[in-house]
């Protein structure tokens, strides 16, 4: 295993920890009715950004396909 790809993996798990300990302790605190709420807010205002964002690079145009020619056999 990469150094990049075991530092990857380690921020991973610890991103779902504190996801999860977040989500948790959140409970604990809002009640469950109102993080059901922040969560549907959050993921909506995630999906709308995504689908208003503009692209980063225009579209490549695609490159024109060379035909090959038969030779003649004699």
């Amino acid at each position: 295993m990469t150094k990049s790809r075991f530092r990857n993996t380690v921020l991973g798990i610890g991103a779902t920890a504190a996801a999860l300990a977040l989500g948790y302790f959140g409970v604990q605190y809002f009640g469950r009715n109102n993080m059901f709420t922040i969560a549907a807010a959050v993921g909506g205002g995630g999906a709308i950004s995504y689908v208003l964002q503009k692209p980063s690079q225009p579209e490549a145009p695609a490159a024109p396909i060379k035909t090959q020619r038969r030779r003649n056999k004699s």
